[in-house]
């Protein structure tokens, strides 16, 4: 890229925590996240006692570009989630959750603005302020036993909440890191700021397949969000992916993707990803991540990215006296279609806990 802005991010996450209502089974709080807050956050399961449960979170971020990009200067993004999760037991449906959640999202608009970088460097910032409908799904176990099981989410959601997800990159601030960019930059693939509609089918060979050892999960997404209504109207996403955990800790993801329809050519793509703990001493944990991609299929004239490769660590209390604070280095590179630019970035965060639900996060990036 010819501009090579770096420019300072702090993000405060905001948790707050109604009083609990019951005296078990139904029960009302603002979950906190863990292993630690991220701005793209999602919903715990509910334990055993708990038949419904409220959520929400607030996530504010100041982004000061310090040099290079378009101009200095500085903006503020703000998104607030806010919604329910179910368990359909009290409706008939044992072994299913119901969840709803609305977003409204502020943007201060500094990428356009001030950095004009092919990746966002806040992964909260969406296109317009508005509240829109985030999260509309039923998801059904339909085998649960410990040598196998078998689930389904039907709805509205975030595609990374099933896909292409590194747990440890999760605390890193520029968009890169969540969904891949090799399809977010050349297609308005269902994440922040607009989820989209589909069904997942996961299979796996024990209880969940979101820590079985194998799993297996194949989707068909709605392939363009350009508006939440009818929504295979907008073309097709098709991924599949297959997942290895050989340890605790340690995930292996293979995906592989195919978009199409909506009078746009057909895309196509694959991922790999890897996580695993480095070190372990008491309370504190370094683990590592990287991801490798591709995508194929644009027109010479897209400048969406078509390859992706960024890796990094993720510490858990870098000072011992500090156990709830993270530290997260990242750097990546993408590989641009149309002229075959790169553009590279590098990222520090650290998490700071102020209160049990009040987290700090400073955010240097240079691309």
């Amino acid at each position: 890229m010819s501009r090579l802005p770096s420019y300072v991010t702090i993000l405060l996450i905001v948790l707050v925590i109604p009083p609990i209502l019951g005296s078990g089974a139904w029960a009302t709080e603002f979950i906190l996240n863990r292993p630690a807050p991220t701005a793209a956050s999602h919903p715990l399961p509910l334990d055993e006692s708990q038949i419904f449960s409220l959520h929400g979170h607030w996530d504010t971020d100041w982004v000061n570009n310090l040099s290079g990009g378009i101009r200095r200067g500085n903006a503020l993004d703000s998104v607030a989630v806010g919604g329910f999760t179910l368990k359909g037991d009290r409706l008939g449906l044992p072994n299913s959750v119901f969840n709803f959640s609305l977003m409204a999202t502020r943007v201060g608009d500094a990428n356009a603005q001030l950095i004009g970088a092919d990746t966002n460097p806040s992964n909260i910032e969406g296109n317009r302020n508005r509240l829109v409908l985030n999260t509309a799904f039923w998801q059904q176990d339909w085998l649960n036993s410990s040598h196998v099981g078998l689930n389904t989410r039907l709805g509205v959601f975030d595609l990374s909440a099933e896909f292409d997800s590194t747990d440890s990159a999760a605390q890193l601030l520029n968009s890169s890191f969540g969904l891949d960019p090799t399809m977010t930059d050349n297609f308005a693939a269902s994440t922040f700021p607009k989820n989209g509609t589909g069904l997942v089918t996961s299979i796996a060979n024990a209880t969940n397949p979101d820590t079985a050892p194998f799993a297996l999960k194949v989707g068909l997404i709605q392939g363009d969000v350009d508006q939440q209504t009818h929504p295979f109207s907008q073309g097709v996403l098709n991924i599949a992916e297959g997942q290895w955990r050989p340890s605790e800790g340690t995930a292996i993801k293979l995906g592989g993707w195919q978009k199409r329809g909506n009078s746009q050519p057909d895309l196509r793509g694959g991922y790999l990803s890897a996580e695993t703990p480095l070190s372990s001493r008491q309370h504190q944990h370094i683990s590592g991540f990287m991801r490798a991609s591709f995508a194929s299929g644009m027109n010479a004239q897209t400048n969406g990215a078509n390859r992706y490769l960024g890796a990094g660590i993720n510490w858990q209390a870098p000072f011992a006296h500090r156990p709830d604070d993270y530290l997260t280095l990242g750097a990546a590179t993408l590989h641009l279609n149309h002229g075959g630019d790169h553009e590279r970035l590098l990222e520090a965060a650290y998490i700071m806990q102020i209160t049990p639900r009040i987290f700090l996060q400073p955010d240097v990036q240079y691309i």
